[in-house]
């Protein structure tokens, strides 16, 4: 299954009539070009995973996409299959229609709850009714995520499709039986979820999770799928509830402690991607650009409104955001001196702060 670029990239080594490339079509062409009639002669498909579509016109220039290489190559329509990674609270509010829009080539949808997260902090990064908590307590647990998980498998089943879970981030730890115990119970219980929930696979951050997450679908799931399955709770989903924003409460804080993580995260993700490592483990998560981005956009929130800490009620201010990120550079420099921290960290102070008041 191939992952095109999303549409908003280009191929910037390709120049066609004197203009950059798309980096969607580029990738997508690259690879049914050279493999589509050998796919079809060992009897399987060319299967593509469409990531970042904020609409349902976007799902329809993919479509065309698929048409026009179907026709060139004189295949049948529908011999394309792809699944949509539903990853952008725009779509959130279009599942139905981007369905629609590929039913032809449609393999269903998939709940990507990272990149969504983030999409939901970036689009209402301008409005202070809609401050998030610290992301570690922005589960799938909170309303407007179950609301998400709840619409998108009720749509993918009502049309006759799959509704992929998604990825939790924890990942096994070494060399430490009872943190991994603990780890690895919490992945059973986000799989439990996802089957239960009505799902028909899922994802995992790593391939020893892989055993787990099978043994868990299993179990409650018999037949090769649950598209049969139409759970009442989605079908009346609204909009506002899409987009409720967490309760910023006592115990649910925006403290010192979840500052500097978030900066720590943002700063040691931007290092390896320097060194040219797409994702990281890191504190025993899987880190990639998605669930960075979540902890830059919240604290370029933050600072924007004006939030304080509440264990010691100071203002989140550019200056103390440029301090902490000074310190964690310095701290990092320290202990790991090959690093490239000191261009990281200038990174990132931009990064956060950019175009904030």
């Amino acid at each position: 299954m191939v992952r095109p670029r999303g549409w908003h990239l280009t191929e910037q080594h390709v120049n066609v009539n004197g203009q950059v490339a798309s980096a969607s079509l580029f990738d997508f062409g690259l690879y049914f070009y050279h493999n589509a009639h050998e796919l079809i002669k060992k009897g399987t498909h060319p299967y593509f995973y469409l990531p970042k579509l904020e609409g349902y016109l976007e799902a329809r220039l993919w479509n065309d996409v698929f048409v026009a290489s179907q026709n060139y190559f004189g295949l049948k329509r529908g011999t394309i299959r792809a699944t949509v990674l539903l990853e952008t609270i725009t779509a959130a509010f279009e599942m139905e229609e981007i369905l629609y829009e590929i039913r032809e080539h449609s393999l269903g949808l998939n709940c990507g709850r990272w990149d969504y997260l983030f999409s939901y902090i970036k689009k209402f990064k301008n409005h202070d009714d809609k401050i998030t908590p610290d992301r570690s307590f922005l589960t799938m647990d909170t309303p407007f995520m179950q609301a998400y998980v709840q619409r998108l498998i009720h749509i993918c089943h009502k049309r006759g499709t799959f509704a992929m879970g998604g990825m939790a981030a924890d990942i096994p730890i070494k060399n430490n039986p009872k943190a991994n115990a603990c780890v690895m119970e919490k992945i059973k219980k986000d799989k439990l979820r996802e089957v239960m929930a009505g799902h028909d696979g899922t994802w995992v951050a790593h391939p020893v999770l892989v055993k787990t997450a099978t043994e868990i679908f299993d179990s409650h799931m018999k037949s090769p799928n649950q598209i049969q399955r139409l759970p009442k709770v989605g079908s009346d989903i609204t909009e506002s509830e899409l987009i409720k924003v967490p309760v910023v409460k006592e115990g649910c804080a925006i403290t010192t402690k979840f500052l500097r993580d978030g900066i720590f995260v943002v700063l040691a993700y931007t290092e390896s991607w320097l060194r040219g490592a797409g994702c990281i483990p890191l504190r025993n998560k899987m880190e990639d650009a998605a669930t960075a981005e979540i902890s830059r956009a919240q604290i370029w929130q933050w600072q924007r409104h004006n939030v304080s800490t509440q264990d010691d009620k100071l203002a989140i201010t550019k200056d103390r955001i440029k301090l902490l990120v000074k310190r964690e550079v310095k701290q990092r420099c320290t202990e790991f001196p090959k690093g490239r921290w000191l261009l990281a960290g200038n990174l990132v102070s931009r990064w956060i702060l950019l175009f904030s008041n």
